[in-house]
């Protein structure tokens, strides 16, 4: 009998300043990443964005520092992003153009990811989503309704 085969998963970490350049360097670096890893465009959209929320949050609310973990296994991929350092003695400002779409990240994230966690830290705020991804050149598995 053959041994069950174990995926290894992989990972990635990097630790950034909660500034607001910083979400785009984190929406830079998670887009090379997944594309190396052979995650799927639409996938990869998702999850970008998805990045980008919760590294926005952090930089609006958050502490002097942030740290986003990616692991991939097995048809999913897990992103988290925490916060640690200093905390911000106030909410940085919004500038007005702004504050139209202030207030709906977590939202988002929640309506993109399978499974979202948000858990208080020693230091900060963890918020953690997990994504359903599918390979890169693979068509994305349907639903009874058709749905994907």
């Amino acid at each position: 009998m053959t041994p069950p085969v174990t995926v290894p998963a992989r990972t990635a970490v990097v630790a950034l300043p909660a500034e607001p350049a910083s979400v785009s360097v984190a929406r830079h670096w998670a887009t090379d990443l997944l594309t190396q890893w052979g995650v799927s465009a639409d996938d990869l959209d998702t999850a970008r964005l998805v990045i980008s929320e919760l590294a926005a949050n952090t930089v609006r609310y958050g502490h002097a520092e942030m740290t986003i973990r990616l692991l991939q296994r097995t048809g999913r991929l897990y992103l988290c992003v925490t916060e640690s350092g200093a905390p911000l003695t106030a909410h940085r400002l919004l500038i007005p153009q702004e504050l139209a779409e202030h207030g709906r990240g977590l939202a988002i994230v929640e309506a993109l990811a399978e499974r979202i966690e948000v858990t208080r830290e020693p230091e900060g705020w963890r918020v953690g989503a997990v994504l359903r991804v599918t390979p890169a050149g693979k068509p994305a598995a349907r639903s009874a309704t058709g749905v994907a």
